[in-house]
């Protein structure tokens, strides 16, 4: 899988951007992605496809190139859908419950898979490869390659512990979704990538998310805690309000950052050089 991810963003611009899904296309190729309004850049080149529900998979937005693309993505699909079941197994059993609620509580489980290629990157320090966030969903099964870059903080971005690749191993984000159906107990994972200047990077995300349907509130509330949630809501209400608020904090930055470079331009000479 790594190393057809590899070929392909190899491939000329002109075969790469037959897949292009910018105009709302669900699943193809786009460069960057990033929220309007953001004052640092997202620098990385995607390929995506929607692999689970098998029925909803459009196999025109599958790259065609190079050779054994879809067979080989149909299976690591298959075998990731399968770990990411047998993981929310032991979680279920870890707050107490059968082991198939979580699992249940996604109705008809979704899987988004994202390969990321990062390019070297002239301007490190005004770039990232994946700006900070949590992920929607359930559960996020990555596969990184042995250059590195994901990063996650504990302490609401005070410091960032960089997570050490190991070859062929997977690294587990827990999501927003996960994070409501345990009441918080399993924190959703708080990351970002970054980029360097001396080597390009390839990851590959498995994103595992509950039916736009399924509801998102605690499956078990211990006594004497409280919901973390104030009323059931839906995946899809819930991944709107998320969109809106990162919207908006987008747009605070943007303005932040506008008045910021303001005041600097109106400096006095005098305080400039000073």
């Amino acid at each position: 899988m790594t190393r057809l991810a590899r070929d392909f963003f190899a491939l000329p611009p002109e075969e790469k951007l037959k897949f292009d899904m910018s105009g709302g296309k669900k699943g193809g190729f786009i460069v960057s992605s990033h929220l309007q309004g953001e004052a640092v850049q997202d620098w990385r080149e995607i390929v995506t496809y929607f692999s689970y529900p098998v029925r909803n998979r459009d196999y025109s937005r599958w790259p065609t190139k190079p050779e054994g693309w879809v067979k080989v993505t149909e299976e690591y699909s298959e075998r990731l859908m399968g770990l990411a079941c047998k993981l929310l197994e032991v979680l279920s059993e870890a707050m107490g419950l059968e082991k198939e609620a979580l699992t249940n509580a996604c109705v008809d489980m979704d899987q988004k898979i994202v390969v990321n290629y990062y390019p070297k990157c002239p301007q490190p320090d005004l770039t990232l490869g994946l700006k900070r966030h949590t992920d929607p969903g359930t559960i996020t099964l990555l596969l990184q390659d042995q250059v590195g870059g994901l990063q996650a903080t504990r302490d609401d971005g005070k410091t960032w512990i960089t997570v050490q690749p190991v070859e062929g191993a997977f690294v587990v984000n827990l999501g927003d979704h996960g994070h409501y159906l345990s009441n918080g107990r399993f924190k959703n994972a708080d990351h970002q990538a970054v980029v360097n200047s001396n080597s390009s990077r390839l990851s590959i995300a498995t994103f595992q998310n509950p039916a736009p349907e399924a509801t998102v509130y605690p499956l078990k509330v211990s006594e004497g805690e409280k919901p973390i949630l104030e009323e059931p809501i839906t995946f899809a209400e819930m991944y709107k309000r998320k969109m809106s608020r990162d919207l908006e904090l987008a747009r605070l930055k943007k303005l932040a950052k506008e008045e910021h470079d303001h005041k600097e331009a109106t400096k006095p000479l005098d305080e400039i050089i000073a």
